[in-house]
């Protein structure tokens, strides 16, 4: 294959000519577009008709060659056109590490103001400050900065994907109100079919992405046979509600960052559940108006369940996930069947 430039009608692309016997494709990349392979074509087919009907069995697949040799030229530009994506390494960055419907997006904005003194205008710029590895940004999007803190939902199951973490923080937050954030959730997003009830049945078994509440808890905190190799930090979600100020001061020490109790004070008003709102109107990462991603930011909501089938949802929950309920410091009322 011979590069050519300047040649021809299209001085915006870069052409190529392909030869084998008895063929010559003149085709463009990838400046010309589709037009270029349109031409391509019909310039082989010229050359069939031109030769015969007897040579045309060899030349069409000789032009199926070219025309598969075209196509993945053209998609190897098509990638090579795709903004490089910010690459996490567990060796260098913090993970923040939770269930779904944790508050993860809430921490994620207290921990930005934490370690890049900026107040993040949406909900779309928290992403790009504290990237997410289930929808990673573009490298271009993310400031400058020796070590991150990148927001995971994957359990601790398997070989890390981004290598051995060094530091980890894990998130909790009760499995009940998580359960009915959930589902409304998912309802909105996911076109779930199911009430409650349903839900925590597909819930507590697993069925419902990434996996369930109880193996991703244990999965991180259950008992191991030798010290894990990473720092683990613990936050409670309930406890940040209750005592905002304390809980952004253990967030900073797990960060690495000391800065000061006003300076706390003026993070925690800034990252209130209002200022949160309004991030999300500003831009909340493609979800539309019809639901609120960010949540009132209070504990116990499941306490006000009042339908007998709702009510069955929570006791389903607390038998399967007692265990894990327990090892992560929530009560179970259900009794065991």
């Amino acid at each position: 294959m011979q590069e050519i430039i300047g040649e021809g009608a299209l001085p915006r692309a870069r052409l190529f000519r392909a030869s084998r016997p008895g063929l010559h494709l003149l085709f463009a990349f990838p400046g010309a577009g589709c037009a270029a392979c349109r031409g391509a074509a019909g310039v082989a087919k010229k050359s069939r008709e031109a030769r015969g009907d007897r040579e045309s069995r060899g030349q069409e697949g000789e032009a199926h060659r070219m025309q598969t040799l075209m196509t993945r030229v053209a998609a190897f530009g098509r990638r090579r056109r795709q903004p490089e994506k910010f690459n996490p390494n567990a060796a260098r960055d913090v993970f923040l590490v939770s269930y779904p419907r944790s508050g993860t997006t809430w921490i994620s904005c207290v921990a930005a103001e934490l370690l890049f003194q900026i107040s993040p205008k949406s909900l779309t710029e928290i992403d790009s400050i504290v990237p997410d590895v289930h929808a990673l940004p573009g490298k271009a999007a993310v400031p400058a900065a020796s070590e991150y803190l990148v927001k995971s939902h994957f359990p601790l199951n398997g070989a890390p994907p981004f290598g051995e973490y060094r530091r980890v923080i894990y998130m909790v937050r009760d499995p009940r109100d998580v359960m009915l954030s959930y589902h409304r959730y998912s309802r909105f997003l996911s076109k779930y079919p199911g009430d409650l009830k349903e839900f925590a049945m597909d819930w507590t078994a697993g069925r419902i992405w990434p996996c369930s509440w109880q193996e991703h808890v244990n999965s991180w905190l259950a008992p191991r046979s030798r010290v894990p190799p990473f720092e683990l930090t613990v936050l409670r979600y309930e406890e940040f509600v209750a005592d905002p100020i304390g809980q952004t001061r253990v967030l900073a020490k797990a960060l690495g960052v000391d800065p000061g109790r006003a300076r706390i004070e003026e993070i925690v008003a800034d990252t209130s559940s209002a200022s949160m709102r309004e991030r999300e109107i500003k831009g909340n990462s493609g979800i539309g108006p019809e639901m609120n991603f960010i949540g009132a930011a209070k504990a116990g909501n499941w306490q006000q369940l009042q339908s007998g089938d709702d009510r069955d949802a929570i006791e389903i929950l607390e038998d399967f996930a007692r265990e894990a309920m327990q090892r992560a410091g929530y009560d179970s009322f259900a009794p065991r069947m």
